[in-house]
């Protein structure tokens, strides 16, 4: 049986207990981990050994994995899980000039299916930064001035891939691309599992407002913006070796922080898209 501690000092996420890469995960672990996901938007698993296979058994009790579009970056073992580095001077290293996710963003939300949640294992932190900014969508919308909410409520945004990443974004090649092209989402989601609603638009890909004079999106979205990224809606997640963190893409968007000089090395597993409400858009 899984334990559960929410975090003292952050607004949202919980510490979960209660696992080990030397048990085999029951269905019931997996049930009552994802049942935390849910309640508590970011969770920290602390001191798991690297065991690709056991990561993937997790990730896949939460929905389909979704291989990235950075095909050349997936792990040997499964195109469902990716590697993402820095500074590590081998095959596996990226090569922009800021690390892979160093801008505000929601995983997938460039796709016609965004994704459920994130998984992000440390197999090397650098002791010179690193961390992970995380900002609650729910926390965010829940906010909102009663006007705003009316002002948004029905509205669309337009996603694409690496629209505002700047020098953390990797550039797709042609065939990548063509598999890309920007999509329409709703700015405001109904969370399908807390039924809360959610303010989905983040300042890394989301491009405009759908059908709106771009003067009035580009000013609408930067105050959505400035809103979402309040510190009272923001947890700073530092890392340590073999910590596994689950993010909800749905309740969350999140931001590599950049400035570190040592490898940092992670693995990353994408939960597909299991909202009915999209799937059926």
């Amino acid at each position: 049986m899984i334990d559960v501690k929410a975090l003292h000092d952050a607004p949202f996420g919980a510490v979960v207990g209660g696992l080990s890469t030397d048990r085999p995960l029951t269905d019931a672990d997996i049930a009552d981990f994802r049942a935390a996901l849910g309640k508590h938007s970011a969770l920290v698993v602390n001191g798991l050994d690297e065991d690709p296979e056991w990561l993937l058994r997790l990730g896949r009790g939460f929905g389909p994995l979704q291989p990235h579009i950075l095909d050349q970056y997936h792990h040997p073992i499964s195109s469902e899980m990716s590697i993402i580095t820095a500074n590590m001077s081998n095959v596996e290293s990226r090569t922009t000039k800021k690390p892979a996710g160093a801008f505000w963003h929601s995983d997938l939300s460039y796709t016609a299916t965004p994704s459920d949640a994130i998984f992000l294992y440390a197999t090397h932190v650098p002791s010179d930064g690193g961390d992970t900014m995380v900002a609650s969508t729910q926390m965010a919308y829940d906010a909102l001035s009663g006007a705003m909410k009316k002002r948004i409520d029905g509205l669309r945004a337009v996603h694409r891939y690496g629209w505002n990443g700047g020098d953390a974004v990797t550039q797709l090649n042609e065939a990548q691309r063509a598999k890309t092209p920007d999509v329409v989402h709703p700015i405001v989601r109904t969370h399908p599992v807390t039924g809360r609603k959610i303010l989905f638009a983040d300042p890394g890909y989301t491009m405009c407002i759908h059908d709106m004079d771009r003067s009035e999106s580009d000013a609408l979205l930067a105050e959505l913006f400035d809103h979402q990224l309040d510190a009272r809606f923001q947890y700073r997640h530092k890392w340590s070796v073999k910590q596994l963190v689950v993010l909800d893409n749905r309740a969350s968007m999140h931001c590599a922080v950049a400035g570190y000089s040592e490898p940092m090395r992670k693995l990353r597993m994408i939960v597909g898209c299991t909202d009915r409400a999209l799937l059926a858009a």
